[in-house]
């Protein structure tokens, strides 16, 4: 079994301007996850493995649509600078599976949630009717020539695509994102024994602090 916890995520400024006397600087906060492992690309490896361009498309869709409906919203109210948002003595699990995967990849983005929520639920949903969509499509061959694992490549580039929509939505108040984080992992190098626990990671905005773990274990046949 393999799972993937996030423990702590410290928010240095909430990109709110509080006036003097005139209420309190607190926002409500989103945090919008998207996850692909190699454990989880049987898809990803028939699009790869597909010559005819229209079913090639189909079962990029699939994927997309996968990795979509997969995201985490949660909400966190009265979020002030410097906020340490906790999530209990053992964290939340973002995402666990059967399989130990040998590559992991992850996206967090980390919005202000005012009106722009269900605004990008509903990008996220409709992604692959995007124009962006067929372009992503079209070079997503390329974008992944000569990688060790085409399928677990396309994985993370499909993250990273919906990564970019929720960026899109948010393109006429840039200030809503409070954090951007990218990460990728593999086994070999990063959870060889089957754990692994860091605090205080950087994302790539510079205003927040993640702490995660792993934890995974082989199940021996009984």
């Amino acid at each position: 079994m393999f799972y993937f916890r996030i423990n702590r995520i410290r928010i240095l400024d909430n990109h709110k301007n509080a006036f003097l006397f005139l209420g309190d600087s607190f926002v409500q906060v989103k945090l919008i996850s998207f996850i692909t492992s190699d454990a989880d690309i049987p898809i990803l490896d028939a699009w790869y493995s597909e010559n005819d361009e229209d079913v090639k498309k189909q079962l990029l869709i699939q994927a997309v649509q996968q990795v979509a409906s997969a995201r985490i919203f949660n909400e966190v109210a009265n979020v002030k600078d410097n906020s340490v948002l906790t999530f209990g003595d053992t964290g939340y699990v973002l995402y666990s599976s059967p399989d130990i995967p040998d590559n992991f990849n992850w996206c967090l983005t980390v919005i202000k949630d005012d009106n722009n929520t269900n605004e990008i639920g509903r990008q996220l949903e409709s992604a692959v009717m995007q124009p962006e969509f067929d372009v992503f499509a079209a070079s997503l061959g390329t974008l992944i020539l000569g990688a060790v694992n085409p399928a677990y490549a396309a994985g993370v580039m499909i993250a990273k695509f919906l990564t970019n929509v929720v960026a899109t939505t948010l393109k006429n108040n840039p200030d809503d994102q409070l954090g951007l984080l990218y990460m990728s992992l593999n086994k070999q190098e990063h959870y060889r024994y089957g754990e692994r626990k860091r605090d205080g990671i950087p994302d790539l905005t510079g205003n927040i602090r993640v702490d995660y773990s792993l934890f995974a274990v082989k199940q021996e046949l009984q």
